[in-house]
């Protein structure tokens, strides 16, 4: 089991991908999730094939210095009502597979399109399916919330609570059970308002959860903040995972902690607290 953390918000303070997972193998982690989630970053850096040598550069780099590419996220939204960028994303999505694949990644996390329904949904992972058999890389759905304006709460979209999340994996499983997996989100399954819980969402799906996001929150706010800083109780959400068997990574996913707007020279100290944390739930698992 590793221990892993999503390096697309670091990229706020530190611009250069090798220095990242220098700095996250010199504070313990044992690997990295290669971040491509973001739009407009996933525009220019999947636009041609300087992708795949920037890949095959930081592979060797972590290789060299002792790190992996446990999993990796795909560019998001992935779907809108307008054609003409879903095709696009739809692109950007398999060369960020390709990317994966040459980085190691055992999983690419895929995000269903927020407001669109299992039939929709099933129909893009279907598209993406060929790519991700030629790259020998798994694809994970997630967990999303969507927001009512109008009742300024958090209001349900794909995957959103456990019977849904269950229905989706379901119609992925006959597609190929063999290539799409279960991405558990802890903290948006612990929002109250999308009646669910992480223990819930767990059970439901079983052998399904192939990787997790790790990260706390008040109950009221998607806050990405590191665990035990805010109300998430994780010891029934670890009994769950091993009541799963759960045999995936440790994956971080707290990307709104205020250690990511710290200067850069405090950015080392943090790192190594989530480092800390992360073997902490690793050694939780694996007793």
């Amino acid at each position: 089991m590793l221990i892993s953390t999503e390096i697309g918000s670091f990229r706020r303070v530190i611009k250069d991908d090798f220095e990242i997972i220098k700095m996250l193998k010199d504070a313990g982690f044992t690997a990295f999730d290669f971040s491509m989630s973001n739009a407009e970053y996933a525009k220019g850096f999947l636009k041609d094939d300087s992708c795949f040598e920037h890949a095959k550069k930081l592979r060797a780099y972590a290789d060299e210095i002792g790190i992996v590419c446990n999993q990796s996220h795909a560019p998001f939204p992935t779907l809108k009502n307008d054609e003409i960028y879903n095709e696009l994303m739809l692109e950007l999505i398999k060369r960020s597979l390709k990317v994966s694949a040459i980085l190691g990644a055992k999983i690419c996390v895929v995000h269903p399109g927020n407001l669109f329904s299992i039939e929709e949904n099933t129909a893009l992972y279907k598209k993406l399916l060929p790519t991700a058999k030629e790259c020998g890389v798994k694809i994970a759905t997630e967990n999303m919330w969507d927001w009512d304006f109008e009742k300024n709460t958090f209001a349900p979209a794909a995957n959103s609570d456990h019977v849904s999340f269950k229905a989706q994996m379901d119609k992925l499983n006959q597609l190929d059970k063999d290539v799409f997996v279960a991405c558990v989100d802890i903290g948006h399954c612990e929002i109250k308002d999308l009646n669910t819980s992480a223990v819930q969402m767990i059970e439901a799906l079983g052998s399904n959860v192939q990787c997790i996001h790790l990260h706390d929150n008040d109950k009221y706010h998607d806050s990405h903040f590191m665990p035990f800083t805010s109300a998430i109780d994780y010891l029934p959400i670890i009994d769950a995972l091993k009541k799963a068997n759960y045999s995936g990574d440790i994956t971080l996913e707290c990307s709104y902690f205020a250690g990511m707007y710290l200067p850069k020279d405090l950015v080392p100290s943090f790192m190594k607290l989530y480092a800390d944390v992360s073997n902490w739930f690793k050694v939780q698992l694996e007793k």
